[in-house]
């Protein structure tokens, strides 16, 4: 027993000497050193599994978004977020977009579809969650019908959002010529030590011009007819234009990354729509030596001159990004948080509620939505800026997940997602109820797992 025991301690303090080699946030370091001192034989295990937090370079896995044919908006003309964000690679923002904002799930549907049934020559969908349920197969027949005209199409799930999602169930689509493929599937994973990194993101591009993208899945409960009186509240938006362009690039890439193909140059359209509305597509992610979404959110909230509202389905920021908001806050901003009252995690929600107290405290307008599963990921900043997107108010979203948001800076759409937001906020609670001391207290060590969340 005595060997088990220097074994188990060995590992555990070679494990430690890993994570201490890594780049992480002194939080997301301490839960790992807790663990794996407290818990050495668990400790370490769970650190092989899923310890890895960014990928090796080498191999061509690091990608670096081919860009340069997009005009961007002059760097005098941009925005201090979006100077920030292209001096990391990122994509700068775009003018000529045309965007819809969907909040109701039968609209955002019909949206897709007509995306799909557009479709001339490309269809490229990436989801994180898909069902064979009625919508899902209504999706899979239209894509199936895009298929059979001719229609290249590509869909990627992520093997663990879309573990329920049966072969029996695309085979039609295949059938047709369309590939369907998974996203490092979770026993390639375990083998890479990254199967907790997850494809979040939720993108369907057709011809490289058309695109659909937000926070929803691929099932009855996002996207059924009146899905919200199901309990369940959600987010998309459809989008024309040279954006869409780079939403097609991310999906090839993640396919190039998936697959290991080389896929043929994309076709060359006009990409005029006649719309007005600069757009900057920013796509996070381990494969990336920047988190830029962490990091643009935070400059957002530093830059923000009159308000900042997110709306989330889950609230467990990080340190950054807690001072952030509590910083906008007690300078006299008007900082909004609108969560659900209880959301599909319980155990998230439990650790977030601490957060949220903090916040309160702070001045933080904490709104907490009664109708069921506020899922909707948002951000209004001012009168100019709003974000859509996959990315949640956590951990997971801004170290972990591939994730991808949409700036869209125009006061019209900002307007628009202002009036959404507002909607929710009428049928939300205010704030969180005082605690005990025990309580708080659990709350507050709960917060040393959040990294991991």
């Amino acid at each position: 027993m005595n060997w088990l025991w220097s074994a188990g301690w060995l590992l555990s303090i070679v494990a430690c000497a890993s994570v201490l080699s890594e780049r992480r946030a002194p939080t997301a370091t301490a839960a790992w050193l807790i663990l794996l001192l407290a818990l050495p034989y668990v400790g370490v295990v769970t650190y092989v599994l899923i310890g890895t937090r960014k990928l090796r370079r080498g191999g061509g896995r690091i990608r670096r978004l081919q860009h340069a044919e997009h005009a961007a908006v002059a760097a005098e003309d941009a925005l201090p977020v979006d100077r920030l964000l292209r001096r990391l690679g990122v994509p700068g923002a775009v003018r000529g977009n045309s965007v819809r904002l969907l909040p109701e799930a039968r609209t955002a549907r019909l949206a897709l579809i007509d995306v799909i049934d557009r479709a001339e020559r490309e269809l490229f969908m990436l989801v994180y969650h898909f069902e064979c349920d009625q919508v899902g197969t209504e999706i899979l027949d239209a894509m199936t019908r895009a298929a059979q005209r001719g229609v290249a199409l590509r869909v990627m799930v992520d093997d663990l959002g879309s573990s329920r999602l049966a072969r029996r169930g695309v085979h039609a689509l295949e059938a047709a010529g369309g590939r369907i493929v998974r996203f490092r599937p979770v026993w390639f994973a375990l083998l890479k030590r990254a199967a907790n990194l997850r494809n979040h993101r939720k993108i369907v591009v057709a011809d490289g011009c058309r695109a659909w993208s937000g926070g929803r899945n691929i099932s009855n409960c996002y996207l059924a007819d009146h899905a919200e009186q199901n309990r369940w509240l959600d987010l998309s938006f459809s989008l024309e234009g040279p954006a869409a362009r780079v939403l097609d690039e991310i999906c090839r890439s993640d396919w190039r990354f998936a697959t290991e193909e080389t896929l043929p140059p994309p076709p060359r359209i006009d990409l005029a729509t006649g719309g007005q509305i600069s757009t900057q597509i920013v796509a996070s992610g381990p494969d990336q030596r920047d988190d830029v979404w962490h990091i643009a959110l935070i400059k957002a909230c530093f830059e923000a001159r009159s308000r900042i509202w997110i709306a989330t389905p889950y609230c467990v920021p990080d340190d950054s990004m807690m001072n952030a908001l509590l910083t906008a806050a007690r300078s006299g901003l008007e900082v909004r948080l609108i969560v659900p009252r209880r959301s599909d995690n319980v155990l998230v929600d439990f650790v977030g509620k601490s957060y949220l107290r903090e916040l309160q405290r702070a001045g933080v307008q904490v709104r907490r939505y009664d109708g069921g599963m506020m899922h909707a990921k948002a951000v209004l900043i001012d009168e100019d800026i709003a974000a859509i997107g996959s990315a949640n108010l956590d951990a997971r979203s801004f170290f972990l997940n591939y994730e991808v948001m949409a700036i869209f800076h125009d006061a019209e759409v900002a307007e628009q997602l202002a009036r959404y937001m507002t909607f929710i906020s009428t049928r939300s609670s205010n704030g969180t109820k005082p605690v005990g001391v025990l309580a708080e207290m659990l709350g507050n060590f709960a917060r040393i797992l959040s990294p991991m969340m």
